[in-house]
């Protein structure tokens, strides 16, 4: 082959790819987080430059919401497995048989009892912050959701860092705060929803109160309602104080992006940089039927 038309078949290849690489657009939800992507199946294996670039909007936007999508327990796996090695929930009754890296928060009911756990997330969270290592990010993917009701909401928390006042933003990066996963279960409706006991097997672990994005570095709170029980600095009245504001201030109404579910929408969030709840807000005649995988953080 003559070198023009090698250069030319060369030229032809990278055309591809680009046109490949620019077939998926971002289109921003809000100024702080979220995008939506179009143009991307996650069903089928991405080539390197299509998996850069969702990454690098993944790590721009914090939220990515994937709609239209039609994907296996493998494909979730698969695609999870890009950005790191999965996490096994502790809850051992809520995974999928077969797949214990997908997770089924679930309320459709089997002889009487949920496929998965029923009702979760009701305080705002970040994924599993109660593990020595936590998570780089989750992958919630809706197979059967509510018509009206069960949105997801979700939080940035480097946002709420950058806004608080710098006085303050210096005596918080010197402390740290306690994760229990069993404090997520202080309420009756998660007591009700939880599937056997293991709420012993997860001791207690110490988190900074401000981390560091691992591939960013930029800085945001590392609390959430859900899982943190104390700053271990100050005493218990000061603690509950800080938290309480620290986690209004975070979740503010006018910050705040709500996804309300379809089915086949497949949502990525980034939980070094947000916190997230569910919306229990339907029956349960109104089956909300989803699978989840979480990526742990080996940069932590």
């Amino acid at each position: 082959m003559k070198a023009s038309n090698v250069a030319e078949a060369q030229e032809g290849e990278l055309q591809s790819e680009k046109e490949d690489y620019l077939a998926m657009e971002v289109q921003r939800i809000t100024p702080v987080l979220g995008a939506k992507i179009i143009g991307v199946d996650l069903s089928k294996p991405l080539s390197n430059a299509d998996f850069d670039a969702v990454h690098d909007a993944f790590v721009s936007h914090s939220v990515l919401i994937f709609s239209d999508q039609n994907l296996s327990a493998q494909n979730m796996i698969d695609f999870s497995n890009r950005f790191g090695p999965l996490m096994i929930h502790v809850l051992k009754d809520s995974l999928l048989e077969g797949y214990p890296e997908i997770y089924k928060l679930s309320n459709r009911r089997t002889k009487g009892k949920s496929e998965g756990r029923a009702y979760a997330g009701q305080y705002w969270h970040s994924d599993l912050t109660y593990e020595p290592r936590p998570s780089l990010g989750s992958l919630l993917y809706g197979i059967e959701v509510p018509e009206v009701g069960g949105d997801t909401l979700f939080a940035s928390t480097a946002y709420a860092f950058e806004t608080l006042s710098p006085a303050l933003q210096t005596m918080l990066e010197g402390l740290t705060a306690e994760h229990l996963f069993a404090h997520a279960f202080r309420s009756g409706i998660n007591r009700a929803a939880r599937n056997g006991d293991p709420l012993n097997e997860r001791p207690a672990v110490n988190h900074p109160v401000v981390r560091s994005h691992s591939v960013t570095g930029r800085k945001s709170l590392f609390v959430n309602e859900g899982f943190t029980v104390r700053i271990n600095e100050l005493s218990p009245g000061e603690s509950s104080a800080l938290l309480s504001f620290l986690f209004d201030h975070m979740t503010r109404p006018d910050v705040v992006l709500r996804h309300h579910w379809r089915p086949g929408d497949a949502i990525l969030w980034d939980n070094r940089a947000l916190v997230h709840r569910g919306v229990n807000d339907y029956g349960d005649d109104d089956i909300r039927h989803m699978y989840r995988t979480t990526i742990e953080d080996q940069l932590f």
